[in-house]
């Protein structure tokens, strides 16, 4: 027994100081130093940069690994929890009998379900029902291990509303969110401009298949491909070719940077902008999503009614359906009248002067009005709304409507969503006309993964029933 035992121990202390030095090599990017660490026999199998490329990704979403521990071991093969400063991990390590590791994992980290009930994150959850526990594990869990500030969230269920707010709308601050906590939408405000959009198609002011160089100023030749135009459902659907952005944001050493640029990037910048691109493929073939395109779109729907976009978003989706709080950032003349947001790694961002992006992404709005958007999604309430869910462009990884995504064979069945991304916050939107479900999720931290916050939100809508 006593040989047994110091084996045991032998063998732990061994695996524990090789993850250790693991975690030193990943902390340090000493990817080479890491890959070295590995199995002569898994060194043959794989190549250095390879490796490199794949830890240098999960370094970028996790961040410096502070602390870790041995969640569970199975004796040849142990899972940690990596605790990172944007995320935890874990972390799978298979140790090989000849020295060194024979293969190494990453996945997501769950808490076990004791730390969730255990957890202190302020929030207004009853926790009466089964649907109240779901968003309640879920959202712990999430915010505990993507180290969030603040959440409002809403459950649309067969008609009937409901509300969670957990965290705090800053740090160092008490001050729970609630349904009238005002976020950036971000991306998520494609979808209004995609129903506008609809709007206008049904009030014959526009065509899906109308040359955009019909509605801009001047000529625009290079806006086309072999005399092939670009088409507005082009710009809808992230099918024209044109730039993810317009300037390139790469350019810009950093968000403020960038945030002091566009203080002074004004429409016609932007048209003297995409005088510049040069178009290399059939329009409507291939996906690349695209901001400039939707602020494009924005502007045309602009010109067509001759009303700002704030208005027209008033006009057709705010008012009809009793959204107060839902306006363009150019509406809102106190920016410290919504939440503060945070990086990944929880710096403090600027609120960004995002109006230049127009029907891209300028929307503020609150759990309340987001509700009540959820519900006449859901309901197909207004004939704009179900033109915006047909399906206008598919292929073998993405189908989408007039700037919604759809998700088909999903947990839930079909699924028409959008998320959103700014310096700051992090958001979703989905809704299953099927079954008449749906929900909006707004945080104020971003760098979040789209596919995380999918599974979360699977989570979720996967335990609502049709009870009230």
């Amino acid at each position: 027994m006593a040989l047994s035992g110091l084996l045991l121990y032998t063998t732990l202390h061994a695996q524990s100081a090789l993850q250790d030095s693991l975690v030193a090599c990943y902390n340090r990017d000493d990817f080479k130093g890491f890959y070295e660490l590995g199995s002569s026999a898994w060194k043959s199998k794989n190549q250095p940069d390879g490796i490199a490329g794949w830890l240098g990704y999960m370094k970028e979403q996790s961040g410096r690994i502070n602390g870790s521990f041995l969640n569970v071991d199975s004796g040849k093969t142990q899972y940690f929890m990596w605790d990172g400063a944007k995320k935890m991990l874990s972390f799978k390590l298979t140790i090989s009998t000849a020295g060194g590791f024979e293969g190494f994992d990453f996945t997501t980290y769950h808490l076990p379900l004791f730390k969730v009930d255990s957890a202190r994150i302020p929030n207004d959850n009853p926790l009466k029902t089964h649907l109240d526990s779901a968003v309640h594990y879920s959202t712990v869990d999430f915010m505990l291990t993507h180290h969030l500030v603040g959440l409002s969230i809403g459950v649309v269920n067969n008609g009937h509303k409901h509300v969670y707010n957990y965290g705090t709308v800053g740090k160092g601050q008490t001050q729970l969110p609630t349904s009238r906590t005002i976020f950036e939408l971000a991306s998520i405000a494609k979808t209004f401009t995609g129903i506008l959009l609809a709007q206008a198609v049904l009030d014959h002011k526009i065509s899906l298949d109308d040359d955009i160089r019909k509605f801009m100023p001047g000529d625009f030749p290079n806006l086309q491909y072999q005399g092939h135009p670009l088409k507005i459902v082009n710009l809808a659907n992230h099918t024209s070719g044109l730039p993810a952005e317009l300037p390139n944001l790469d350019s810009f050493k950093n968000e403020f940077a960038v945030m002091k640029m566009y203080d002074h990037y004004a429409n016609d910048k932007f048209f003297a902008d995409l005088r510049s691109v040069k178009i290399d493929t059939l329009p409507g073939v291939n996906y690349s999503y695209s901001n400039a395109g939707m602020k494009l779109l924005g502007i045309i729907l602009e010109k067509v009614y001759r009303l700002t976009y704030q208005q027209l978003l008033k006009k057709y989706i705010a008012g009809p359906l009793d959204m107060p709080s839902t306006q363009t950032e150019l509406a809102v003349s106190d920016t410290t009248s919504y939440t503060k947001g945070y990086s990944a790694d929880g710096m403090t961002m600027p609120h960004g002067n995002w109006n230049m992006f127009g029907g891209a992404g300028a929307i503020l709005s609150d759990s309340h009005d987001m509700l009540n958007y959820v519900a006449a999604n859901i309901d197909e309430a207004l004939p704009a709304i179900q033109f915006s869910h047909m399906q206008t462009f598919a292929n073998s990884d993405i189908a989408l409507g007039l700037g919604w995504q759809i998700s088909r064979n999903t947990i839930n069945g079909t699924r028409i969503w959008k998320s959103g991304g700014a310096l700051g916050f992090r958001t979703y939107c989905a809704v299953v006309p099927g079954k008449r479900i749906g929900m909006i999720w707004l945080s104020n931290r971003s760098g979040l993964l789209e596919d995380e916050l999918g599974e979360m939100v699977d989570q979720i809508l996967s335990n609502i029933g049709f009870e009230p």
